[in-house]
């Protein structure tokens, strides 16, 4: 049963996990536009000059012309849809791989036909190729090479020679197999290089401690929040207090958890996308184009559920609307830290309160 599981995870998700391709998708989506753009723009180009040398030319390529011309106006939608209208719905690109794919067995099968006294070699040649070019699950890239070869099957006997039918069916059999092996091999490597990739991406981003996202990915997103916001955009500065007297009076296992807890409750409240660890005991939080009147109070209910946990959090926030013009992202920042500060004070001035009322 093992063995029989590995070959199905083999074929359906090229050797990972269901869930762990799943994970993968919007990355296979993004890796797979900037491939269809570059490869329908090289397509695009190739079929529209060879449609301008056909009709310059005459003789053997003229029989292509109009088979240039289609496959190149193909090519040409496929470009567009990749440019403009994938960036909205980032699935659509899935369509747009198999139009593509579709398009360069018809265009070999098409050439085939109009030099019926020839071999298949454009056939074959696509045949090897084109399961090659993206990422997708083997099956589904195996089932389409197994469905071409069966449609190129039957149209050549109908329309060939016997002599030659029979050569460019034998030849599509095993090309066509040796294709399917060759995707299973390779979409295993490309999918397993992936999620290194992925793995090794996210290390560079977390904070191994609490799991949000660390100083060096804020560093690098910092100045986009001003430009990708909308409407408005509020900051959340968060230190957190007695870590260094916890980590002294029952050691930095129970510091550590309490970090982990604060940037739990810190992530369930603002987007993990959003929340970092900037070092120490101190967290900052973003929340683009929601509403800064909520802010107060659901940062009341952040304190509220660290008290029961026995935790105290000094907050400063800040916020800008992106109407007011172009949003100084350290300004805002360092008036959330200043606020933060502030907070900080007042409870360490209650605490000595305290501490002198007993």
């Amino acid at each position: 049963m093992t063995y029989i599981r590995k070959l199905w995870n083999l074929l359906l998700y090229a050797g990972a996990e269901k869930e762990e391709y799943r994970q993968l998708l919007p990355e296979i989506w993004k890796k797979n536009r900037e491939l269809l753009k570059a490869f329908s723009l090289f397509g695009t180009v190739m079929f529209f000059l060879l449609f301008i040398v056909s009709r310059l030319t005459g003789g053997f390529p003229a029989m292509n012309s109009r088979t240039y011309l289609l496959c190149g106006t193909g090519m040409l939608l496929i470009l567009l849809g990749s440019r403009y209208a994938v960036p909205a719905h980032p699935a659509l690109v899935m369509p747009l791989v198999y139009g593509f794919e579709i398009l360069l067995y018809v265009f070999g099968i098409r050439i085939s036909l109009l030099h019926a006294d020839k071999s298949a070699v454009s056939a074959v040649a696509i045949l090897l190729v084109c399961p090659l070019l993206f990422y997708d699950r083997p099956i589904r890239l195996s089932c389409l090479t197994a469905a071409v070869v069966a449609v190129f099957s039957a149209i050549v006997i109908r329309m060939k020679e016997p002599e030659m039918a029979d050569g460019d069916v034998w030849n599509m059999i095993t090309f066509g197999a040796l294709a399917m092996a060759a995707t299973v091999y390779m979409m295993r490597i490309k999918i397993q290089t992936l999620m290194q990739s992925g793995q090794i991406e996210r290390m560079s981003q977390t904070d191994l401690l609490t799991g949000v996202k660390n100083r060096n990915h804020y560093e690098n997103r910092l100045d986009a929040y001003g430009e990708t916001c909308l409407a408005n955009l509020c900051c959340v500065y968060a230190d957190v207090n007695g870590l260094h007297e916890m980590n002294n009076r029952e050691g930095h296992a129970a510091g550590d958890r309490m970090l982990c807890e604060v940037a739990a409750v810190l992530q369930a409240h603002f987007d993990p996308e959003h929340t970092y660890r900037l070092g120490g005991d101190e967290f900052i939080a973003f929340r683009m184009d929601g509403h800064p009147e909520t802010l107060q109070d659901e940062i009341a209910e952040i304190r509220r559920e660290l008290a029961r946990k026995g935790y105290h959090v000094s907050f400063g926030t800040a916020g800008r609307e992106k109407a007011r013009g172009r949003i100084d992202m350290r300004e805002m920042v360092n008036e959330a830290e200043s606020n933060m500060f502030a907070d900080k004070r007042e409870f360490y001035r209650r605490a000595e309160n305290d501490r002198r009322s007993r």
